[in-house]
């Protein structure tokens, strides 16, 4: 007989048929019948036998008679690696597991169909726990949020006390929609508990609050929220709000500098006081009457001519008046300078009443006074 290859050749030389008497379609039964042939001959306990009558069954493409041979290899030898991988089983931590249980076993845990280590798996359940925490809060704080604005006082108490019941770092949305909210007593509510956050995120809407609330208790509620917490340059904000073009804001943010008590604020505020209630540049209004008369002639008397030119006097009388302008209106005199003095008499303990100059002075004063004591310090320490 002929050399011949492959599966065709292998079921050929085991059943004595010759390649050219096999259809092709009867490929599959003449191969089936060599395994037949080949397992009636292994005995039920051959390990050996089982193993090798499953490799030619694999290299034959009998693939559901190779998986019953290497099943029973395993069973006569729970340990037969060669058949345990072939089955697909690893051998972790000194059991034979595959699919799930082997991942399982090598520490991995499932999370949505993928696999993952079991600190990836802790940190991916509790991003998601934390996630469906937030959406709950979130319908919650929506959901007190618009009985905030019922007219009932007690349906708004009962809103507000929805919102401070959440956990803390879900409170800070509502609270900041609540503190714009027209009720009075709900933006109270909101700026107390926007206080006890102690978070720089709570800051913004608390300044808001006592730049621009229209109740002045609730603006000076807003900055003691404000000076109960731990953030520091909190006089920054307050400073800028007090060069805007909006004389009321600049009013409010005064009055919120003296509330928040912090004295590094007094030397911008009398810097900024001179701007504003300092004395402006004088100019001078002339109110003159005033009278031409000929007062003589310059005659000439020439060959042929006589010119005479009148010589013209003027006579005036009259004011010239001093003018300094103050203010374009009667709100910086009446409010704002008023406001100044104020904040300046609270963070001081001076009272030196609404003259811009006299507080400048004492400034200066302070700062020369200041550095003195500083110059006899070093020297007592040089000593």
């Amino acid at each position: 007989m002929k050399r011949i290859y492959g599966t065709l050749g292998l079921v050929a030389l085991a059943t004595g048929i010759g390649i050219g008497t096999v259809a092709a379609g009867d490929l599959q039964t003449v191969t089936e019948a060599a395994y037949q042939k080949r397992a009636a001959a292994v005995a039920i306990d051959d390990v050996t036998g089982h193993f090798k009558l499953a490799l030619w069954c694999a290299e034959s493409g009998l693939k559901t008679a190779a998986l019953r041979e290497y099943r029973a290899v395993v069973t006569l030898d729970p340990d037969h690696r060669a058949a345990r991988r072939a089955l697909g089983y690893e051998n972790v931590r000194g059991r034979w597991v595959k699919g799930k249980d082997a991942m399982r076993a090598k520490g991995f845990r499932e999370y949505r169909g993928d696999w993952v280590t079991a600190e990836e798996y802790e940190r991916l359940a509790k991003d998601k726990i934390a996630a469906e925490e937030a959406k709950v809060a979130r319908r919650t704080g929506d959901a007190a949020l618009k009985k905030t604005y019922n007219a009932d006082p007690a349906v708004r108490a009962r809103a507000m006390g929805m919102i401070e019941a959440l956990d803390a770092k879900y409170r800070l949305r509502p609270l900041s929609i609540a503190a714009r909210v027209r009720h009075d007593d709900v933006r109270l509510r909101a700026i107390a508990g926007l206080g006890k956050l102690n978070s720089k995120e709570a800051l913004p809407p608390l300044y808001k609050r006592a730049i621009f609330d229209p109740k002045e208790d609730l603006r000076k509620a807003a900055v003691d929220a404000i000076k109960n917490t731990k953030a520091e340059g909190k006089i920054g904000p307050f400073l800028r709000a007090a060069g805007s073009p909006f004389d009321k804001v600049r009013v409010a943010a005064v009055k919120a500098l003296g509330n928040l008590g912090d004295t590094a604020a007094v030397g911008p505020l009398i810097r900024r006081y001179q701007v504003v209630g300092g004395n402006p540049q004088s100019v001078y209004i002339s109110h003159t009457n005033q009278i031409s008369f000929i007062q003589d002639f310059d005659v000439e008397v020439a060959q042929t001519s006589f010119i005479a030119d009148p010589v013209v006097g003027v006579i005036q009388d009259g004011l010239v008046l001093n003018f300094r302008a103050l203010a374009t209106t009667g709100y910086i005199d009446v409010y704002e300078k008023p406001a100044y003095a104020e904040a300046l008499h609270k963070l001081t303990d001076k009272d030196l009443g609404n003259d811009a100059k006299a507080w400048l002075r004492w400034h200066r004063n302070e700062k020369i006074e200041k550095r003195k004591e500083e110059r006899r310090k070093r020297q007592a320490d040089s000593e």
